[in-house]
């Protein structure tokens, strides 16, 4: 219920891709939202972590204006939250497999250039600072780039 009502708040207040501004209204009701999900992360990791990626596959293969916002939703809250990355990154990273980077690629192609390059830059800065499952992210981006 809290990602949900997060991802609502996100959509109302326009929430795009490259980040949330210093002075937006929206940064307390996803500070919020980050400090729930931190608080509950120690007894219901497993929970967050598999609600984390259903709300991300469910995304991708929808077009309804909420699932678009979805993507950008989370690597906004991996920005604001170093234990949620950690918590989904290695099995998000395992879930990437060919029929979902051609999801990945659709979902993407038909935003503007300079979202897309805030996506972009967003994602970069979090695999620089993802420890948990590094190694296993650099093969895959090895292996994805150069089959």
């Amino acid at each position: 219920r809290v990602l949900s009502c997060g991802l609502k708040d996100f959509c109302a207040h326009g929430g795009d891709a490259a980040g949330t501004a210093a002075g937006d209204k929206r940064v307390p009701k996803i500070a919020s939202v980050v400090g729930i999900l931190g608080h509950l992360a120690s007894r219901h990791a497993g929970s967050i972590k598999q609600e984390l990626l259903r709300m991300f596959h469910e995304s991708l293969g929808s077009a309804r204006e909420h699932h678009k916002a979805t993507v950008p939703f989370l690597l906004q809250l991996a920005l604001m939250s170093p234990t949620l990355l950690a918590t989904v990154s290695p099995e998000l990273v395992d879930s990437l497999k060919p029929p979902v980077l051609n999801q990945l690629h659709q979902h993407f192609s038909a935003m503007p250039r300079d979202e897309l390059d805030g996506v972009v830059g967003v994602v970069v800065h979090l695999l620089c600072h993802t420890s948990a499952g590094a190694l296993r992210t650099l093969r895959f981006l090895l292996a994805t780039a150069a089959p």
